[in-house]
């Protein structure tokens, strides 16, 4: 990541409500996406649109708790697929 993008990266985190462990899984997953074409996209949405943050930072937040009661990506790709499924029932 360039010292730029860190510079971003933490600018955006300072507002995030999270616990210092969260935000620093928040600088890997980053991080591990700084290489993207669309990285400055991404970066850019979140810094105009503070709500997608925040509602960013709550799903990072809920997969945390949910793998850490022991449960697995799998588990938690069908509890997103459930979920899915149950809010597209809603808008029809």
């Amino acid at each position: 990541m360039s010292p730029e993008q860190s510079v971003q990266i933490e600018a955006l985190l300072v507002k995030a409500e999270m616990d210092g462990s969260s935000k620093e899984l928040m600088r890997r997953f980053f991080d591990s996406i700084a290489g993207q074409p669309q990285f400055t996209r991404i970066i850019s949405l979140l810094e105009r649109f503070p709500s997608v943050l925040e509602n960013f930072c709550k799903c990072f937040a809920l997969k945390k708790e949910f793998l850490a009661q022991g449960k697995s990506e799998s588990e938690w790709d069908e509890f997103l697929a459930v979920e899915d499924n149950a809010l597209s029932k809603l808008g029809e």
